[in-house]
């Protein structure tokens, strides 16, 4: 892709940021290359088990790039069962900063992710989460939570629900509750005009300021809602300082939060503020990204937690025990009389107050209830396979490609079953003794070739 920004464009909107000039010019350069998506593992998936030939990402324990061509990890069997997520190799900088891949405490703290869609950052915490955590994916654009649940439901997790309200809106209800809070915060999205999903009007000044303004009204928010001790990780997919350096600078002087730095990232050390990180597409072949790690002081006294409507409890018109192993009657359970959704049973008191979705565990269609695609793919816990579904059928892989393409299989059983392949789930099917109807979410599809790995 050929663009018109020049190096001194660049260095303009990167203010004090020191880059020299011969560096300029291949960001410059670089801006027009696409930059391939990199895979993401799941926690308990070790590298090994990918059969695709992969090199590690230096900021990001779980981040690893395709180095065969040849091999489209999106239509790798592996993909589909969950071993991994694609996106840029730029956005995990946010995900090492927060110490996703690292910090076991994190496993049971209360995370907010602020501006969640489409979900890259927020499946990453929902893989890590064990009893006593819990994720709030808030997204404020109504439209794009359906990308965001599906995401969230590939985790296999039900420690999370979905929330659509203003930044402001949301602390003013649940002030104060959040160890983490990140901020992946709409910005001028400068690293995403290689993809063409910004043009260069990204460049402009008065993009810049609109986009910084913006920031600070969101990240005034997620301090409100941080507990004396919790952390911000602020993120952009932009290089203007005036959104990124700066912003830090603003969050210390103006809201009072202290750096944390992270260690690990020392060599990604923007030198004009403190525990703030750069990756450049010219150097780290991604589009580049911006984090920074805030700490809100111990000693703060807190915005007290409102008095909330308790919620009454919703008991499921469906008969889960149909299609679910387990003992469910000690989960929590809301929704809007056509989608069901469930909360463990030590999600935080405020949830359903806030929630507008969540891990989808039944659904209606005239007057029958139906079993959820993301219940399909429920595992016991972040380091387990098993489906909780009652009724399985493991497949191999062929019959595995047949299932994602949409296609019914063949099978002897009857009533509704999970296809497991490699002892990890895909999606439901309805038999009839001969042949299972396929239920699997036009989302979930697969057109064209798929390679098995």
């Amino acid at each position: 892709m050929s663009l018109n920004i020049q190096p001194f464009e660049i260095e303009a909107i990167l203010g004090d940021v020191p880059i020299n000039r011969e560096e300029l010019g291949a960001l410059a350069t670089s801006l027009g290359r696409r930059f391939d998506n990199v895979l993401r593992l799941r926690p308990n998936v070790p590298p090994s088990e990918i059969k695709m030939s992969l090199d590690p990402i230096d900021w990001y324990s779980l981040g690893y790039r395709n180095v065969c061509r040849e091999q489209r990890p999106s239509k790798q069997l592996s993909f589909a069962l969950g071993d991994y997520y694609l996106q840029d190799a730029g956005s995990l900088l946010a995900l090492a900063a927060a110490q996703v891949d690292t910090d076991k405490s994190l496993a049971s703290m209360l995370v907010c992710d602020l501006c969640a869609a489409p979900g890259g950052k927020a499946s990453a915490v929902a893989e890590v989460l064990d009893r006593g955590g819990f994720l709030l994916a808030n997204e404020p654009i109504r439209s794009r939570t359906p990308p965001l649940l599906h995401n969230l439901a590939r985790t296999g997790s039900d420690r999370f629900a979905v929330s659509s309200l203003d930044p402001k809106k949301l602390a003013q209800k649940i002030p104060g509750v959040f160890d983490i809070v990140l901020v992946d915060a709409p910005c001028s999205g400068q690293a995403l005009v290689g993809r063409n999903r910004q043009s260069e009007a990204a460049f402009s000044q008065k993009q810049i300021e609109h986009s910084a303004s913006r920031q600070r009204r969101i990240l005034a928010a997620a301090k409100m809602l941080l507990k004396p001790g919790g952390r911000i990780i602020y993120s952009t997919c932009t290089f203007a300082a005036a959104e990124n350096e700066e912003q830090v600078e603003w969050m210390i002087n103006s809201l009072g939060l202290l750096p944390s730095p992270i260690e690990r990232l020392d060599q990604y050390a923007a030198s004009k503020t403190p525990a703030s990180y750069r990756i450049w597409p010219h150097r780290h072949a991604c589009a580049g990204s911006f984090a920074a790690s805030l700490s809100l002081p111990l000693e703060t006294s807190g915005p007290t937690l409102p008095r909330l409507r308790k919620s009454q409890p919703v008991k499921p018109e469906a008969d889960l025990s149909q299609w679910y192993n387990g003992d469910l009657s000690n989960d929590r359970y809301f929704g809007s009389g056509v989608n069901l959704y469930s909360l463990p049973s030590d999600a935080p008191d405020w949830v359903e107050n806030v929630a507008v979705a969540g891990a989808e565990i039944a659904y209606k269609t005239g007057k029958v209830w139906k079993p959820a695609h993301a219940g399909a793919l429920r595992r016991d816990s972040p380091s387990t396979n098993p489906s909780l579904a009652i009724d399985y059928t493991e497949v191999d892989s062929e019959t595995a490609q047949t299932y994602l393409s949409g296609a019914t299989i063949a099978n002897s059983d009857r009533g509704w079953s999970v296809v497991m392949h490699a002892n990890r789930p895909l999606g439901w099917i309805k038999s009839d003794g001969r042949v299972g109807k396929n239920h699997l979410p036009t989302a979930s599809r697969w057109h064209g070739q798929t390679n098995q790995g």
